[in-house]
């Protein structure tokens, strides 16, 4: 499926690779390894700061599915829901089965084979469930799926000796029900960076991004 979906791109020449530049109906992307983003996970551990890596990745996946949703003119939850995971699967953050899907108020899911685990030692995977970086994207392009502001949790991992990864994208109320919520607040210091989050929420535009990171990065 993504393959095909990544032909098609090409040929429509929606995506595009030419004068070092990789764009996406001329949203800009590049290619970074996995461990890079490995290492980067380590930093925040070190730096014992792992909500801000939770809402730089929570932003970044709300951009790029608001970019995404714009541009391709999506009309519906389930093609936004749908495309988002492709891209996601493209860029090489794993392969995502799907459990569940309710639109309006979660998605559960997991990835079988994350391409992360290898580069943690295991004094890294003590510390799990560590995927700070898949649970924040996928929260903030579940905000455009679900309508409204969403966390993840990432209820399994294979850093704690799990076979796969499973993550629950979700409203507020879905995960109080789920009595999920306070394991959210706690794990990404909700207290704080709910604020942030509900601003980006209100008030982003592509003339404003870069306002709105910078905020991310100086208040955290």
């Amino acid at each position: 499926m993504v393959l095909g979906l990544l032909m098609k791109m090409l040929m429509t020449k929606q995506l595009k690779f030419e004068g070092g530049n990789i764009s996406l109906k001329n949203i800009t992307m590049t290619l970074m390894p996995s461990f890079l983003t490995a290492e980067i996970t380590k930093y925040f551990m070190k730096e014992n700061n792992m909500p801000k890596l939770y809402l730089l990745s929570w932003y970044w996946g709300f951009v790029l599915v608001k970019q995404v949703d714009q541009k391709f003119n999506l009309k519906k939850s389930d093609e936004i829901y749908s495309l988002g995971m492709e891209l996601g699967e493209a860029m090489g953050i794993g392969i995502y089965k799907t459990h569940d899907y309710y639109p309006g108020r979660y998605t559960h899911f997991v990835i079988p084979n994350n391409p992360f685990m290898k580069y943690f030692t295991p004094e890294d995977k003590s510390k799990g469930p560590i995927d700070y970086f898949i649970s924040g994207c996928m929260a903030g392009g579940g905000c455009h799926v679900h309508s409204a502001l969403c966390q993840n949790v990432e209820i399994k991992c294979q850093a704690t000796g799990n076979q796969e990864c499973e993550f629950l994208t979700a409203t507020e109320k879905e995960l109080k029900d789920r009595g999920l919520w306070d394991i959210a607040v706690q794990r990404y210091d909700l207290n704080n960076i709910m604020p942030i989050q509900k601003e980006i929420y209100e008030e982003y535009s592509e003339s404003n991004e870069a306002k709105l990171l910078s905020k991310i990065v100086d208040e955290l």
